[in-house]
């Protein structure tokens, strides 16, 4: 659900540079437009409504039903492509019709509101989604609560439709969509202010570093911002606690504090927000602090813990300038053609679609390399991570000096893995795009059984990655400066 609000900022950034056509460029009136944005919004819901109908109406022919299984996995499909299917139209809208053009029109360009207005009908419709979405979540909740019961598992109370919709929003669009919303309000007050005070010929170069400036405060900030956005309370003091600050002093990691995030059971993780010390949070929620043990909760820690030591988020956010570098070349590339007319002199004609449709499809084929590269890069991290949490519970900082890694360790790490995917209901070989597939990252754990704890191949991978990320950055860096000395851009 996290590349959803990235989707959602990388249409606006494209359509806001120029890659896209206006309506009525293809003779399309306002009114015309506003209904094609509209209207196929109510459409998928409908869509996604009268499926879940069918699926609630399948299980409510009993367990015994055989298609009870396949309509729980089915409506989970109908919500995930009808979401996927809201954001592909407004990528059409806002590129192909001029969408965000049109409410510039009527309200102007005013910070942020053209561009809430703009996203306004796809965010409530991927709203109305988890709204559609809870009776069958509800009755899923209810029919496992006795067998909960009988396990000895933790129970939480059914959240009301509204707190359960309300936790969907938090957890999966504002903790990402808020920052980066910050992110474009301030880059466009501070172009407002550079084209008020010179030449943005001229001093370019001065509101690319103060707009640098502003993100990277507002990416600082963003864990004090989270804990407005995000329902979290500390953990209680007690042994727990105790044993998860251990973690930290263990490993020499500054720790604010630890958050217990309240997701009323629906899900069970951990994070770690936060670059610094005095700025950082180990959240976990209330799932996971129910349903494990001391042991793999201690795993759980060490596991966040090594995002820290190996400064994995930093290196996660100077990927994604690096690959950022790419991205900017060849839209700069796109568009300089574009505005040459290279289009109709190789044929193409005068028709704008033409132009419209080229420079999308590089700009998309470019971001989706961009996330795939991303997404390759984080799960290496996850696998080292977890790899740094097996060395720690082989004895790594408490004076032991085991110097190959335990089939407990392992075990340990691999059972917390396997009860995260069990307790979410999530299949073992299930891809996700960040975290990898849990059969993956156990698999991995079963192979280093008996290894060299200091000498894994992970390490030496994610050292690479490092390496290649540093000069990708540095030769992008290097590219921008001769081209504000050159006068480019």
């Amino acid at each position: 659900m996290l590349l959803h609000p990235i989707v959602l900022i990388g249409v606006l950034l494209m359509a806001d540079g120029g890659f896209g056509l206006a309506g009525e460029r293809l003779g399309l009136t306002p009114g015309t437009t506003t209904i094609i944005a509209v209207g196929p919004v109510l459409l998928v819901l409908a869509v996604v409504a009268a499926g879940l109908a069918w699926c609630r109406h399948r299980l409510a022919a009993g367990p015994a039903a055989p298609t009870g299984p396949q309509a729980v996995l089915l409506a989970e499909r109908l919500t995930r492509y009808g979401r996927w299917a809201l954001l592909a139209h407004f990528a059409v809208v806002v590129l192909f019709l001029g969408w965000l053009d049109l409410v510039r029109g009527a309200v102007g360009d005013r910070v942020l509101i053209d561009e809430l207005l703009t996203i306004a009908p796809v965010v409530t419709g991927i709203v109305v989604t988890w709204w559609l979405h809870y009776p069958l979540e509800r009755r899923l909740r209810d029919a496992l609560l006795v067998r909960r019961l009988d396990l000895g598992q933790a129970v939480f109370p059914t959240p009301s439709r509204g707190r359960f919709v309300l936790t969907q929003l938090r957890m999966h669009l504002l903790f990402l969509l808020v920052p980066m919303l910050l992110i474009v309000g301030a880059a466009e007050v501070i172009d407002a202010a550079v084209g008020r005070w010179g030449d943005p010929r001229q001093v370019g170069w001065a509101g690319d570093a103060a707009t640098v400036a502003a993100a990277a405060a507002i990416v600082v900030l963003a864990p004090l911002l989270a804990r407005l956005l995000l329902e979290v309370e500390p953990v209680p003091e007690g042994s727990l606690r105790d044993d998860l600050e251990r973690v930290c002093r263990t490993h020499d990691v500054k720790v604010r504090r630890l958050l217990v995030w309240r997701t009323h059971g629906s899900m069970i993780n951990a994070a770690v927000m936060g670059l610094f010390g005095r700025l950082r949070y180990v959240l976990f929620t209330d799932a996971l602090l129910e349903s494990m043990s001391r042991r793999q909760l201690e795993a759980v820690m060490a596991h966040e813990i090594a995002h820290i030591r190996r400064h994995h988020l930093p290196w996660l956010l100077l990927a994604l300038l690096a690959a950022a570098v790419p991205i900017l070349s060849v839209l700069a590339f796109v568009q300089t053609r574009l505005q040459r007319g290279v289009w109709s002199q190789a044929g193409f004609g005068e028709n704008p679609l033409w132009a419209g449709l080229a420079g999308a499809a590089a700009a998309a084929a470019v971001a989706a390399t961009v996330i795939v590269i991303f997404g390759w890069i984080s799960r290496r991290f996850e696998r080292q991570a977890d790899a740094f949490a097996v060395r720690h519970l082989n004895g790594a900082g408490h004076g032991q000096t085991d110097e190959t890694i335990s089939p407990e360790a392992v075990a340990t790490v691999s059972g917390a893995l396997e009860a995260i995917a069990t307790l979410s209901s999530v299949a073992p070989d299930r891809p996700s795009w960040r975290h990898g597939s849990i059969a993956w990252r156990r698999a991995y754990l079963d192979s280093i059984v008996g290894r060299a704890a200091g000498s894994l191949d992970i390490d030496r991978q994610v050292m690479w990655i490092k390496g290649l990320v540093a000069a990708m950055l540095g030769l992008g860096l290097a590219a921008a400066v001769m081209g504000w000395g050159l006068g480019v851009g």
